[in-house]
């Protein structure tokens, strides 16, 4: 079992060793030595009236689930 541990550590070295011989060199950046556009304006908040009235729903729906479970004795 020892040989075989080894062994196996041999080829994974010898194998990253041949991955980094094939790695090339980076493409070149597209733009040029300037930095790339920004990326366009793009509205986040557009449904959060609509995403906090569902996770209020949610919350409601677990914590009487919870409560269903853990019903007190009278």
């Amino acid at each position: 079992m020892k040989i075989f541990k080894n062994i196996f550590f041999i080829i994974i070295i010898f194998l990253f060793g041949i991955m980094d011989v094939f790695a090339g060199p980076t493409p070149p950046n597209p733009f040029g030595k300037k930095k790339p556009p920004p990326p366009p304006g793009l509205p986040i908040d557009e449904n959060i009236c609509i995403l906090m009235i569902i996770a209020l729903l949610f919350g409601i729906y677990i914590i009487y689930n919870n409560m269903l479970k853990t019903k007190t004795p009278i």
